[in-house]
């Protein structure tokens, strides 16, 4: 049997805190910001979070660029990291997305001032997402 890395099925804000102590605090905010973003906008999105790399996976099922997930957030040390799992098939009028992946592509936020500017548009990624997905 393969090893993986153990994971919290729909973490609480204070396991998602307690796990990214080890980041800058500008990270663990922006974090947290960002999952805060992705269940408000979508609140019945099943997510479990990897305890060793930190990335929260939002959708049913699996997790992975195949399209049975929907998307992830990632933080690193200088900056956290949206990938939509499917974001090359979704509209993004307002040119956010980066990657040139057959199907995946990523929002990286370095600030919390990025993120408040980018915020209606990944919102709606997110909803292009789900919609994407059901």
């Amino acid at each position: 049997m393969p090893n993986t890395h153990p994971h919290i099925d729909m973490p609480t804000n204070d396991d998602l805190r307690r796990l990214s102590n080890d980041r800058p605090e500008s990270i663990a905010q922006l974090y947290l910001e960002a999952h805060a973003l992705i269940v408000e906008t979508e609140p019945n999105v099943q997510y479990s979070v990897d305890q060793v790399d930190l990335g929260i996976g939002y959708g049913a099922r699996q997790f992975g660029y195949d399209g049975w997930g929907m998307m992830a957030v990632t933080p690193f040390t200088k900056w956290v990291t949206i990938t939509f799992l499917m974001g090359a098939h979704l509209p993004d009028p307002t040119n956010i997305l980066e990657g040139s992946a057959p199907h995946m592509r990523h929002v990286k936020l370095k600030s919390l001032e990025q993120f408040e500017d980018a915020r209606a548009a990944i919102k709606n990624l997110i909803l292009e997402a789900a919609q994407y997905h059901s």
